[in-house]
């Protein structure tokens, strides 16, 4: 992390991003902060701009706060727990079983091999990719609003931003 600078999370920040997670990922979404250790969270700011850039879990990167809209990107220490928090199929694209491998050794998930997902998805949504049986396999984001993603055929629905190893 280049140019950041990593404080303990305040009060007043902690409620800013429970605030910008609930704006995205809706109110079920506030679970998330009374399962987390929130004295194990960092905030980072951007030393040139001293706007919050990135939030972090003890080592791990928690979320990334876009600079462009200010909006939440999740990383895989986060999509665990919005996972838990949120019922299926909240903000989730799920794939065919058989995919699964070849999916975490690349990118992409195209189109194809999409089965079912949130029907309120739209571009740029940031979203979680599951299998059949809801284990988490990633994050990524929705290239097309998920009625494109269903009826498509081919092309890429979903870039993956990071994987779940584990």
């Amino acid at each position: 992390m280049i140019n950041l600078e990593c404080t303990k999370l305040t009060k007043s920040v902690l409620n800013l991003i429970k605030n910008l997670v609930i704006y995205q990922y809706g109110s079920e979404s506030s679970k998330i902060f009374s399962e987390v250790d929130v004295d194990m969270l960092r905030v980072c700011y951007s030393k040139n701009t001293k706007r919050i850039r990135s939030i972090l879990y003890g080592d791990n990167i928690f979320i990334t706060i876009r600079a462009s809209d200010y909006m939440v990107v999740p990383h895989i220490t986060f999509a665990k727990y919005l996972h838990k928090a949120l019922p299926y199929p909240c903000y989730r694209i799920v794939v065919l079983n058989e995919i699964v491998e070849e999916i975490t050794n690349g990118y992409t998930v195209f189109s194809k091999h999409i089965i079912s997902g949130d029907p309120r998805i739209k571009p740029y949504d940031e979203v979680m990719i599951v299998d059949e049986r809801d284990n988490l396999i990633g994050v990524g984001r929705a290239l097309l609003d998920y009625e494109s993603i269903i009826t498509s055929f081919r092309g890429a629905a979903i870039q993956i931003r990071e994987k779940n190893t584990g």
